[in-house]
């Protein structure tokens, strides 16, 4: 498998991240995104509104949708932003999407699932507008099998319960821009 520039070798990016320990590869997280795609193409009979979910989903979307382009895909996409509360697990919205989903597919991609919470209420959300159908992508599932108010239709990863950084998930604003996804510390 090829990495993702031939200018850089993303794999060795770690190297210059002291601290942070890839759990998911550059290389391995091309070859996901790129079987996701490949079988959402296969998914949609119609064009599909793609909804963001921000920040963390960020790069996946973005490499994701790419995929999904050069198999031909077209998409309408824009973003939306929710907040969990911690105390009591409400989810509500802090930023929408502007783009009328009325009787269209709606892809909902998003970064990690762990409770199914988030997920939930964008489900919910796009229902209630209107959308014909409402289909989800997550890059991790850290639910462990638990229990979850709602489960994603299309999955990367099955990832450890830890705290993981790196391909647009961050900690404090910082190390969105890793091609990897990792964990602090060194094994």
């Amino acid at each position: 498998m090829k990495t993702m520039s031939p200018f850089f070798n993303w794999n060795k990016a770690s190297d210059a991240h002291h601290g942070v320990e890839p759990v998911f590869t550059a290389d391995e997280i091309v070859a996901k995104v790129d079987d996701l795609a490949a079988r959402l193409v296969r998914w949609f009979d119609e064009e599909p509104v793609a909804q963001v979910l921000m920040n963390g989903a960020m790069m996946f979307a973005a490499d994701l949708s790419r995929a999904m382009s050069v198999r031909g895909c077209v998409m309408e996409m824009d973003f939306i932003q929710t907040e969990k509360n911690k105390a009591d697990g409400r989810v509500k919205m802090t930023a929408a999407s502007n783009l009328d989903v009325r009787g269209r597919d709606v892809l909902l991609i998003d970064d990690i699932y762990d409770d199914g919470g988030s997920l939930a209420f964008a489900y919910q959300h796009f229902t209630d507008l209107g959308a014909q159908s409402v289909t989800s992508v997550v890059l991790l599932d850290k639910s462990g099998g638990r229990d979850t108010k709602v489960k994603p239709d299309f999955v990367g990863f099955e990832c450890p319960d830890i705290f993981v950084i790196g391909y647009g998930m961050d900690v404090a604003y910082r190390y969105r821009e890793l091609p990897f996804i990792g964990k602090m510390g060194r094994a």
